[in-house]
């Protein structure tokens, strides 16, 4: 925290840099594909989608999870940035040397094509080894009859068994950013990098990415609650309206912060490994 409060100043241009255009391309996405019309539907009018005919329903569905898959898209290219930006500027502060945010934008950008690679390896390799699992696991629980408390519990405890590769590369893979940003290495290099340092330190790592998410999910959910009043006394649009501002402004700095506490852990666990000094963070 103390390490974010010397550098939010620096990272506030490169946050909302990427967090505004992004927020402002998601509503025009949704508006132009016609998304917002079935999320409209949910929000106003739920109890008329059970009795749509299934062809009706996945004609006005199909349009909002095009649009969800084009905003997913643009957040992860609006978070490879903004994670390089963070690594960055963190690990230089901690080296004693205060960047500005051009400086920071300049090295984000320039080492953006191979974070950017290196997100999407990562990513087709979690989510392969977790499509893989679901369709083994859906064989034998679709060939169990009525289900019971020890079916369920077997189910269960298979599917966890199956979707375990894929936590743990996600797991190991966690530091790959920090090393793309900090130590100026290669897609490949910075994955095995990643799954070395974790090496011996896993369920810690796991334990510090899940307090982590907490702690966003939290700031998330407290920002919006800043509208509660307005809704309370009637101004449910402005609430509303009020959410989604603050919830921009804030997007890009959450993740900023998220970005600076994997790079204070990517440095706690090469301390652990070898002999590092300041100089080393570049």
């Amino acid at each position: 925290m103390n390490s974010l409060g010397r550098t939010w100043r620096t990272l506030l241009i490169p946050a909302l840099a990427t967090s505004v255009p992004v927020s402002i391309a998601t509503v025009v996405v949704f508006r132009v594909s016609g998304g917002g019309d079935f999320l409209d539907l949910i929000v106003n009018n739920p109890q008329s989608l059970p009795g749509l005919p299934s062809q009706v329903f996945w004609e006005l569905a199909r349009p909002f999870y095009m649009a969800i898959g084009i905003a997913i898209v643009l957040q992860l290219l609006a978070g490879v940035f903004v994670a390089l930006a963070s690594n960055r500027a963190v690990a230089s502060d901690l080296n004693g040397a205060r960047l500005t945010a051009g400086e920071v934008t300049t090295l984000a950008l320039r080492r953006y094509p191979v974070g950017l690679g290196a997100t999407v390896l990562v990513a087709a390799v979690i989510l392969t080894m977790f499509g893989l699992g679901s369709v083994i696991w859906l064989i034998p629980v679709r060939s169990v009859g009525t289900p019971n408390t020890t079916s369920v519990f077997v189910a269960l405890l298979l599917l966890a068994i199956l979707l375990g590769p894929g936590v743990w590369a996600g797991v190991s893979a966690s530091m790959t950013m920090s090393v793309v940003a900090i130590e100026q290495r290669g897609v490949l290099y910075s994955i095995r990098r990643s799954m070395r340092l974790v090496r011996g330190r896993w369920w810690a790592t796991a334990g510090f990415l899940v307090l982590v998410g907490l702690l966003g999910g939290i700031a998330i959910q407290l920002i919006q609650l800043i509208a509660l009043p307005l809704a309370a006394s009637g101004g449910g649009s402005a609430a509303l309206s009020l959410a989604s501002a603050l919830g921009v402004l804030a997007q890009g700095l959450l993740i900023a912060a998220i970005s600076a506490m994997y790079t204070h852990w990517y440095i706690d666990l090469r301390a652990r490994r070898e002999a590092l000094s300041t100089a080393d963070l570049g």
